[in-house]
């Protein structure tokens, strides 16, 4: 497998990589947070690991999938971008604290970073609420 290859075996090499367990803390905060630890996941122009595609979201956001579905293909596309881009969730997940930043500053279950938030989980996360 040549360098930056994807491994045939996603599934697997995510898996395997997930064992690892991260102390992160990770809150919510609306769109004009500033703060060095924020990471903007927003379709538009939001961190490219973790930002859903657009036609995902747009679809969720209609009612055109539901929240099962919009998690599956959410998580799956979050496990390809892991594998894909180790490096970067390495530096994430390897901080105390992150913010999660979404243009759309909703406070209902409805914005994707509680999806972002319960596949952080996975490694150890904690989510510990919305800043002021």
């Amino acid at each position: 497998m040549g360098a930056g290859a994807i491994p045939i075996q996603i599934d697997k090499a995510f898996r395997d990589r997930v064992k690892g367990r991260h102390k992160l803390d990770v809150f919510i905060a609306d769109a004009g947070y500033e703060g060095d630890d924020y990471v903007d996941v927003s379709i538009q122009g939001g961190h490219f690991i973790m930002a859903p595609p657009k036609h995902l979201l747009v679809e969720y956001k209609l009612g055109k999938i539901n929240e099962a579905r919009f998690q599956e293909a959410f998580f799956d596309y979050l496990e390809k971008s892991f594998v894909q881009h180790q490096h970067t969730w390495d530096n994430i997940l390897d901080k105390n604290k992150i913010v999660l930043v979404c243009s759309c500053n909703s406070d209902d279950k409805s914005c994707h970073r509680y999806f972002i938030i319960k596949f952080l989980k996975m490694f150890g996360a904690v989510y510990k609420g919305k800043l002021k």
